[in-house]
């Protein structure tokens, strides 16, 4: 029970660590991503504003001096650009040398892609004749903007010509990738860290959880076995009563109210030994069938008073690894819940069969009123919905979670479901073969 809990622990510590840390490095680099993009994008736009160059680097500014101070920088106020794109030149704050950093070249055609004009000169990596080339590709798919290579390129189409502008975008690329690889090393390094620490660290988060079931388990074992005493001379006194008085309806109540008492401490008991690991299971493989309908055949008399119809369809022969006893009772705990709660003339079906490599054990029965709310609630310890509060039923709400408790130390799981006029239990098992 600790090391499940412990395991539990570690798993939803790794899982948060793990998706805050994925989203932390997934944030940063799909905001480098877009600013990067955002950037190339205010480019690509001056770029075509300025006829394929820079305001500074035009034909008509060469003769000028070019590192004068107001030559140095340019200002978004001196760009032909919109108000939004000024303001995300200056969030950017590209310097003098962003003329020279960047890598471009231009291509234009006046005769719809017959003829090429190139300009070349501001890159080392592209010829002319590639210049050429990548316009062509470019004005053929048809797309105002889009990426060919290393380069990213837009296009402006006015009535004299055509302008396509390329980007070379290997320097962001490169960074992007960059950071990329840095920050998840770092986020890996760090998750590996702390997941060793919180594995090393884990009993001790988990101890007060640990000492609280302790003493719960134990509170349990040590008032079940100190109310078997006094529960024992009750009945004796009563019988001894008996003797020398005479039954009597008092007396009768006082047998009555012991034996609800003894079935409420066994199972108490039970959970208590289940709890703290599976109760000590007898595991052999056995004639499963057998067990069920001998347990089954105990519960025709009180079906037969309250004028139930009990039905079986239990497969013969279906062997499974387990503990007997234990699934005698599971079967003794679900059929004795439905006869409690299905009303006078109803009916109780009850399965027993392999499917595929699970076994299936299921009690379906006819009731009243149905339970409202999640069903599987009723395995929960001393939990009784309201169509099952009435105290001649004889339920403390917990017998269910015994049921239950069997069925998870024989690694199988239980369910409750509705029908259309009553409830349905399923228990599966593994079984070889």
């Amino acid at each position: 029970m600790v090391r499940k809990l412990q395991k539990k622990f570690i798993l939803i510590v790794a899982l948060v660590l793990f998706l805050v840390l994925g989203g932390l490095v997934g944030t940063v680099n799909g905001i480098n991503y877009w600013q990067t993009e955002q950037k190339t994008d205010v480019l690509l736009n001056m770029l075509l504003d300025n006829d394929g160059t820079f305001p500074e680097n035009s034909p008509g500014n060469q003769g000028k001096q070019e590192h004068s101070p107001e030559n140095r920088a340019p200002r978004a106020d001196q760009l032909q650009l919109s108000e939004n794109r000024k303001s995300i030149w200056n969030n950017f704050q590209f310097s003098a040398e962003t003329p020279f950093e960047t890598r471009y070249f231009s291509a234009s055609t006046t005769d719809g892609g017959k003829a090429w004009t190139t300009d070349v000169s501001h890159i080392a990596s592209a010829t002319e004749c590639e210049a050429e080339v990548y316009a062509a590709k470019a004005a053929e798919k048809g797309k105002t903007e889009g990426k060919t290579g290393i380069f990213r390129y837009r296009m402006r189409q006015t009535e004299e010509k055509l302008l396509i502008v390329f980007v070379d975008c290997s320097r962001d690329t490169q960074n992007i990738e960059s950071i990329a690889g840095i920050s998840c090393s770092v986020a890996a390094g760090c998750y590996l860290l702390v997941l060793i620490l919180v594995i090393f660290c884990s009993r001790k988060a988990i101890r007060p959880v640990i000492e609280s079931m302790e003493k719960q388990k134990q509170f349990i074992t040590d008032a079940g076995h100190e109310l078997k005493t006094p529960i024992a001379i009750i009945s004796a006194n009563t019988e001894v009563i008996e003797m020398c008085s005479g039954e009597s309806e008092w007396t009768e109540s006082i047998h009555h109210q012991t034996e609800r008492l003894t079935s409420l401490v066994t199972q108490l008991l039970t959970l208590a030994k289940m709890d703290e690991g599976g109760g000590q299971l007898e595991l052999k493989e056995w004639n499963a069938s057998e067990t069920i309908i001998e347990a089954v055949q105990s519960f025709e008399a009180p079906a037969v008073t309250k004028q139930i119809t009990l039905q079986t369809d239990i497969a013969k022969e279906l062997r499974m690894e387990g503990d007997a006893a234990r699934i005698h009772q599971l079967v003794s705990l679900l059929v004795d819940n439905a006869v409690k709660y299905t009303p006078e003339g109803g009916k109780i079906h009850i399965f027993w069969r392999k499917n595929g490599k699970k076994a299936e054990f299921s009690v379906q029965n006819t009731c009243d009123t149905l339970p409202e709310g999640d069903l599987n609630r009723l395995f929960d310890r001393f939990y009784r919905a309201d169509v099952s509060r009435a105290r001649e039923s004889g339920g403390y709400g917990i017998g269910l979670s015994v049921a239950a408790a069997i069925v998870k130390a024989h690694k199988g799981k239980i369910t409750a479901e509705w029908t259309r006029d009553g409830i349905y239990f399923k228990a599966v098992f593994p079984v070889k073969g």
